[in-house]
């Protein structure tokens, strides 16, 4: 059976994780190399970051052969203070993910300054009290409902290093806390491998819950001194944690086949978290996994 997703890319492959940033570099340069790398679609990134006109957006993606894939939000879920913000911030992603016919919200607990520092580490990693936690499930569930109710887009959980939701017993939990039919499950295979997650085995066990996926990969190397050393999720970035997608510790064989063994039709968005004060080279960095995706089989474009 031909596989039926599509690649993707991300603006946190040019180290974009916060719109505001001063040192993130031009959107139009974003765009312009995700084309240039060789693919069609890219996620929207946080929000502010590219245009927010709708139709403005639609114009810069259609010059370039892109659309949109996704969008996410990357934010506070486990302080009540910010839960405001985070809504408004919600519909803002969402009005823009309905007028561009990209109906998927990947949902993420921001890094904190607690749980951050504990990236990769489950045995010394503090959790959250039973209160909190369920306040924060609460507040994925409203977060999940606006998106479904108002703007007919669907959500996708993301566990991630440095956050509330990162190690299995943390992501199973989760997965048995929210509603089946409200929230599915974004598996990211390069965060999976940071926390000590199969991320082939995730594939297989939640794979009627999984409508979206990010593909991300692992130093080997560098993941075992960052673990070593109590890097923060942040500081491992800038060492270079994060590697193209065929010279790490996922191995994508395994990752494709599991796709198609759940038979997924959803997108699939190749991401390189890079520091954009650093050295590194996006443009190179997507085109090398991009190609590599492409040499082993998985599908550039939509085939059905």
């Amino acid at each position: 059976m031909a596989a039926a997703y599509q690649l993707a890319n991300a603006p946190c492959s040019w180290g974009v994780d916060f719109a505001d940033r001063p040192e993130n570099p031009a959107w139009t340069k974003v765009l312009d190399e995700a084309a240039a790398a060789g693919f069609s679609a890219i996620d929207l990134g946080p929000v502010g970051f590219f245009p927010t006109d709708p139709a403005r957006l639609k114009d810069e993606l259609s010059k370039r052969n892109l659309r949109l894939s996704a969008g996410g939000l990357f934010d506070p879920l486990t302080d009540e203070r910010s839960f405001d913000a985070v809504v408004s911030k919600t519909r803002r992603t969402c009005s823009i993910l309905e007028d561009l016919q990209a109906p998927r919200l990947v949902i993420i607990d921001c890094v904190s300054d607690e749980r951050g520092r504990y990236a990769g580490r489950p045995a010394d990693a503090p959790r959250l009290a039973p209160d909190d936690w369920k306040a924060m499930i609460r507040r994925i569930v409203e977060l999940a409902k606006i998106a479904k109710n108002d703007y007919g887009v669907k959500s996708y959980l993301h566990a991630h290093a440095g956050c509330y939701i990162e190690y299995e017993d943390e992501l199973d939990r989760a997965m048995a806390d929210l509603p089946e039919d409200l929230i599915g499950l974004c598996v990211d295979t390069g965060h999976s491998a940071y926390a000590g997650i199969d991320p082939i085995a995730l594939i297989r066990r939640y794979g009627n819950r999984i409508g979206h996926m990010h593909l991300k990969n692992i130093d080997k190397e560098v993941h075992a001194a960052c673990v070593a050393d109590k890097t923060g999720f942040f500081d491992a970035i800038a060492r270079g944690i994060f590697c193209p997608l065929g010279k790490g510790v996922v191995d994508f064989v395994q990752v494709r086949d599991a796709l198609d063994e759940i038979g997924y039709r959803g997108m699939a968005v190749v991401e390189q978290d890079v520091d954009p004060t650093g050295d590194a080279s996006p443009l190179s960095n997507a085109k090398e996994s991009h190609d590599y995706l492409a040499s082993i089989g998985m599908p550039t474009a939509i085939r059905s």
